[in-house]
């Protein structure tokens, strides 16, 4: 059986090599050509940056889902997560992976739970941060281009949702619901003292995505909007955690090339970036692939 899932591993990172080359190799040569060095160096650096506060939230909300790991366990399984992910269809193998060796006995559902709800609540967290920061960034695009008339059309069903959600929740959650049930542990994350937590680190976990991303355009010498690229990346991250294909391959170029025509971007440059941004994506969750084969049975 052992035997099996190594040939099946090898398997799957052989097809997505196959595709990866088959569908952009030739995008990817050039890219390779052009691209200036000491940028990748900065975003390494940068990702490093981001695995730790994504392990520190990872931690922090099992906590509160009464799920007891260590930051460095967090850190490790966070990497795990990623590299699967980048290589497996769907997107949420990894998160799959680490539900599932995260909970202290298989067979006990009630167990199982704790880890479910820590990883959903984790990326649910991510999530909120990643709609928050495009919602603010294009409130200010519209605001600096004077499009005033888009920012109400904006503004007004933002306030109306904000206050239609809040009756709704407030009402859910007037319930009496069991301490520890997932409709309490998702109260106490999302609608307490706690909430701000783990968003400020949800910040700046996704700033480091956007920041890698113009960082990827940077490296490309490709002149950048950043202000568009605030407003341009949180779409292209969002469309990568559709579970549709195989890390994000596909859906996030086809992504890009649609929002650059939305905000009049070149068509080939936003291509490229998201073809480099993935390529980056892959070799900076690299870590995981150690951990996983270093893992005691």
């Amino acid at each position: 059986m052992k035997n099996f899932f190594n040939i099946m591993r090898y398997l799957v990172s052989v097809l997505l090599i196959y595709i990866i080359i088959d569908n952009y190799g030739d995008k990817i040569y050039r890219l390779i050509s052009i691209v200036d060095f000491s940028y990748i160096l900065i975003i390494i650096i940068l990702s490093v940056f981001q695995y730790f506060l994504s392990a520190y939230r990872w931690m922090y909300i099992s906590q509160v889902t009464n799920l007891d790991i260590t930051f460095m366990y967090s850190l490790k399984f966070y990497y795990i997560s990623t590299f699967m992910n980048n290589i497996l269809p769907g997107g949420v193998a990894g998160d799959i992976y680490r539900i599932y060796h995260t909970s202290e006995d298989k067979k006990n559902i009630f167990k199982i739970s704790k880890s479910l709800q820590s990883v959903v609540f984790d990326r649910l967290s991510g999530q909120f941060m990643l709609f928050l920061i495009f919602i603010l960034s294009l409130t200010f695009y519209f605001l600096i281009n004077k499009k005033f008339i888009a920012f109400l059309y904006l503004l007004i069903p933002a306030i109306l949702s904000f206050f239609a959600i809040r009756r709704i929740v407030n009402n859910f959650f007037n319930r009496n619901v069991n301490k520890n049930s997932i409709i309490q542990n998702f109260k106490n994350l999302f609608w307490g003292p706690l909430f701000w937590k783990h968003t400020i680190i949800s910040l700046f976990v996704i700033l480091s995505y956007i920041s890698i991303y113009i960082i990827s355009a940077k490296s490309l010498n490709i002149e950048i909007d950043y202000l568009a690229f605030f407003i341009f990346t949180p779409i292209i991250l969002f469309s990568m955690t559709l579970p549709i294909s195989i890390g994000g391959w596909g859906v996030r170029e086809t992504t890009a090339l649609l929002v650059s025509f939305l905000l009049g971007l070149s068509a080939s440059a936003s291509i490229s970036v998201s073809i480099m941004y993935g390529l980056l994506n892959l070799l900076c969750s690299l870590p995981g692939l150690f951990f996983f084969f270093t893992l005691r049975r």
